[in-house]
């Protein structure tokens, strides 16, 4: 179990692409092109979650004569997990409250909709974490807002070597509920199996057991690519046998596993400018890119143009290029803000 700490450039790297895959992933290439890509970016929101999870490890003291220690300890985790709940919930108020707004506006503009919410939609949002406002892509929000205080818990309570074998059992369930269900023939809404438990909280446990056990995980790199490139390939196979898009596919347990761990043993690599992109944008761009993706099929409506082929291959490449120019401009803003401020 590795206790010191490096900074890790190479888990930096991964997500820039994966911000970049998760864009792609919902304003999809036309055609089998946005297929072939949509199938192999299913890693995206796993790893995000294995991601969180990972940093949230902390070491268990065993040491009974160190008692006071161990309790000043579980009262620094309680504030640190506090403070990430806190932190999530922020963000998750910010970007509700900015997918509020924009409906709002388009409702101003074009007067084509009316923001309704009933009780049954606001209990899927609560309990499945399916918001209805405009975006249901920052479902993620809610998912790592909703995880990190079942952690807490669990972690308060010690229950960590419990929380390892929900996570094992619920991947089974996610894979039981979606691909399994769907070989039966028997229609499960996404809903009962994306969420914030059937998914989420698996993938974060994975990148907690990661750190956990990382000096004990003896793979090489070499083993490692050659995984990521077989279980990616494998993407294009399960979607093709499938016949469906699940969220997240069987082999995408494996490739994030190679993928992360991959990024664990490598922390000095890829330090570049998708790494920096990784680790200052990758947030904005997540919230953000679906406004720009349904800005921009407006802007299609209204020039005519949406069924052009043409502008269905440009407009993925310009909701992510508008949402990286946005992030690093919000980033700007905001770091000029906070030198003023402490100049004054």
């Amino acid at each position: 179990m590795t206790t010191t700490k490096q900074y890790n450039y190479c888990l930096d790297f991964i997500k820039g692409i994966a911000c970049i895959f998760v864009v792609f992933m919902h304003c999809e290439f036309p055609g089998l092109m946005g297929t072939a890509i949509q199938a192999i970016s299913r890693f995206c929101i796993p790893f995000f979650f294995m991601v969180s999870g990972y940093f949230c490890f902390r070491p268990i003291l065993q040491n009974v004569e160190c008692q006071i220690n161990i309790d000043s300890d579980k009262r620094d985790d309680c504030q640190r997990i506090r403070k990430k709940v806190l932190h999530i919930a922020k963000i998750t108020l910010f970007a509700t409250l900015f997918y509020l707004a924009f409906v709002l506006i388009l409702q101003a503009i074009f007067h084509n909709q009316t923001l309704t919410i009933t009780k049954k939609q606001l209990l899927s949002w609560v309990v499945f974490n399916t918001p209805k406002v405009i975006a249901g892509q920052y479902w993620f929000l809610f998912a790592l807002l909703y995880v990190y205080i079942v952690y807490g818990v669990l972690e308060r309570f010690n229950m960590r070597k419990f929380a390892y074998i929900m996570a094992a059992v619920l991947f089974v369930v996610y894979i039981c509920l979606a691909q399994g269900a769907h070989i039966a023939d028997i229609m499960v809404p996404n809903k009962f199996y994306r969420n914030w438990l059937i998914e989420a909280f698996p993938y974060f446990m994975l990148g907690h057991w990661i750190h956990e056990y990382q000096d004990e995980i003896h793979i090489s790199n070499k083993a490692l690519i050659a995984i990521i490139i077989v279980t990616t390939l494998s993407c294009w196979l399960e979607r093709w046998i499938m016949k469906r898009d699940f969220g997240v596919n069987i082999v995408t347990i494996p490739q994030v596993f190679a993928l992360f761990v991959y990024g664990v043993k490598n922390p000095t690599k890829h330090e570049s400018a998708m790494q920096r992109f990784g680790r200052d944008c990758s947030m904005l761009v997540y919230i953000i890119h679906p406004a720009i993706w349904h800005t921009l099929d407006i802007v299609y409506l209204q020039c005519g143009i949406y069924d052009s082929t043409l502008a269905q291959y440009l407009e993925p490449l310009l909701v992510l290029g508008i949402s990286i120019f946005l992030a690093i401009a919000c980033n700007y803003l905001t770091a000029h803000i906070q030198i003023r401020r402490q100049g004054v």
